[in-house]
Formats: C-alpha cells, sequence, structure tokens
C-alpha cells in the first residue's frame, strides 16, 4: 500500500495525472500518442544535461502561459482589464497600481449590487 503524499507532494499522485488527461485520451487516442511522444521527449531533455533540463523549463513555462486563458482566474483578470479601461480610471498608474484599483472598483460594484438586491427581495416580500 503507497504511502500517503504530502499536501506538497500532490502533482506526484497518479490519479492528479488521469484525471486531466483521461477524458482527452478516451475521446481520442492520438492524443495519447502526442503526450507519450511529449512525455519522452521532455525526459529525453532532462537526461542530455543542464542545456536540456532548461529547454525543458522553457517547455513548462510555455505550456503554463497557454494554459492561462482556460482558467478562472483569467477571466477574473480579463474582467479586471475592462474595469481598468472605464472612464474616469485615473492614469499613469503602474501594473499592480491598475490592477488594485480595478479591483477596488469591482469589489465596489459587486457590494452595491448585494445591496440592491436585497432591498429588492425586501420589496417583494
Amino acid at each position: 500500500m503507497p504511502q500517503e503524499l504530502e499536501d506538497s507532494q500532490w502533482w506526484l499522485d497518479d490519479m492528479v495525472w488521469l484525471d486531466l488527461f483521461n477524458p482527452a485520451f478516451h475521446e481520442d487516442s492520438s492524443k495519447a500518442d502526442r503526450a507519450a511522444k511529449l512525455w519522452h521527449r521532455l525526459l529525453a531533455e532532462i537526461e542530455s544535461g543542464e542545456e536540456g533540463a532548461t529547454r525543458v523549463a522553457w517547455c513548462l513555462e510555455n505550456a503554463l502561459r497557454l494554459t492561462f486563458p482556460f482558467t478562472d482566474t483569467y477571466r477574473a483578470c480579463e474582467i479586471l482589464f475592462q474595469v481598468s479601461l472605464g472612464e474616469n480610471f485615473p492614469p499613469n498608474l503602474d501594473s499592480i497600481e491598475l490592477l488594485t484599483e480595478a479591483m477596488k472598483r469591482t469589489k465596489a460594484a459587486l457590494e452595491r449590487a448585494s445591496r440592491s438586491q436585497s432591498k429588492r427581495r425586501r420589496k417583494r416580500s
């Protein structure tokens, strides 16, 4: 019986990988073949030495960048970006200040909407 993995080692669990890839591989077995070739190539690159390991790191960074648009975080960032394009937005803010201001405005708008919705519910009762 395998030992339970610590939370910091969740990525070593086969079930994590199966959960991610099982649907795609069942839908199209050629994706499993392509993935196997990719994993083989990445392993070969790592084993080739420091330069290969660096190329694998670049590959994984690219995979992370390409995965980002499919995440909930991407949608949240897109909303904040759109908020930052609105009228009366302070000019000349750096990226962090821009996002912080967009978050403040979005939070305030959500709170206003929540209060307004609560008032409408009370009036209907």
